[in-house]
């Protein structure tokens, strides 16, 4: 019988009983009160000390037989297992031989495939070789050929060509002195009668005139520098101005300009003021014999 089943048996009786010791109980021995608004009176005595055990054994649930399990304690006899002393020795496996291949077997009741026959055509004879074509004909040239011209006889009378004879070349004038001139003398001893005399007309070349204007140029250029000073209102400016003043032969300033600006105007008017100032230059040599001659001077200032 399961657990559940008792419980349900022993929950049946415990209300049987209930309901006989109800039925069973004597009728109260006190007094019944009386009238409309009167209370039942009940009496309770104690119940038997066996029907309460009773009752207290039907309400305990029963309880599982459980069995006490097993000793399953290892058997004595037994030894523990021990450690080999060297680890095992393991031969090496020889490789497997290789595997010949077999030959397939045909099936039963099949023939054999045909062999093709692997046996080489002959070659073809070899082709003749080629003709050679023959050379075609150069065709005739349409035009004419120009008739041969035969060299004339040379008259053996001719006679040869004499060269030209070479031209003298004309005396050269020496233009350094020119020859003396006479002057004719009167018939008579008067006073139109002339002196005889030589006039010497003196020339330079263009290299001589050249060097003395430059030995002049000097001695205006240096004449310029002497009368040259820095203006108080130029600051610390630093340039060059070019100057361009004509000069007569025998000296004087004709006129003076500036060629070049220096970029500052107080430099450009210092350069015309130290020209001006200068006054009048050294004369002009003897060889120029020109009114005037124009120079290009060019005047730094530096502070």
């Amino acid at each position: 019988m399961s657990a559940r089943l008792q419980a349900a048996v022993a929950l049946a009786l415990a209300l049987g009983l209930h309901v006989g010791a109800f039925a069973l109980q004597p009728d109260p021995a006190g007094a019944v009160a009386a009238g409309a608004g009167g209370g039942d009176l009940v009496s309770l005595d104690a119940a038997d000390d066996s029907l309460a055990n009773l009752i207290a054994e039907w309400d305990r649930p029963p309880q599982p037989d459980l069995a006490p399990p097993p000793d399953l304690a290892p058997p004595s006899d037994l030894a523990p297992p021990t450690a080999p002393d060297t680890a095992p020795t393991f031969a090496a496996e020889a490789p497997p031989p290789p595997l010949a291949p077999h030959p397939l077997a045909l099936p039963a009741g099949t023939d054999a495939a045909p062999q093709a026959d692997t046996t080489l055509p002959p070659p073809p004879p070899p082709e003749p070789p080629p003709e050679p074509e023959p050379e075609p004909e150069p065709e005739p040239d349409p035009r004419p050929e120009p008739p041969k011209l035969r060299p004339e006889r040379r008259p053996a009378d001719l006679a040869k060509p004499k060269p030209a004879p070479a031209a003298k070349p004309a005396p050269q004038r020496s233009t350094s002195a020119a020859q003396p001139a006479q002057r004719a003398a009167g018939a008579g001893n008067g006073a139109q009668a002339g002196d005889a005399g030589t006039a010497r007309a003196a020339t330079l070349s263009q290299a001589q005139a050249n060097d003395l204007k430059a030995s002049w140029g000097a001695s205006i250029r240096s004449r310029v520098e002497r009368r040259k000073s820095y203006p108080a209102t130029a600051g610390r400016a630093s340039g060059t101005v070019t100057v361009r003043l004509t000069v007569t032969r025998a000296g004087a300033l004709a006129g003076v300009s500036v060629a070049r600006s220096s970029g500052h105007p107080a430099l450009d008017q210092a350069a015309l003021r130290a020209v001006q100032s200068a006054g009048s230059f050294p004369a002009a040599p003897s060889g120029l014999t020109d009114a005037s001659y124009s120079f290009t001077l060019p005047i730094a200032f530096a502070r």
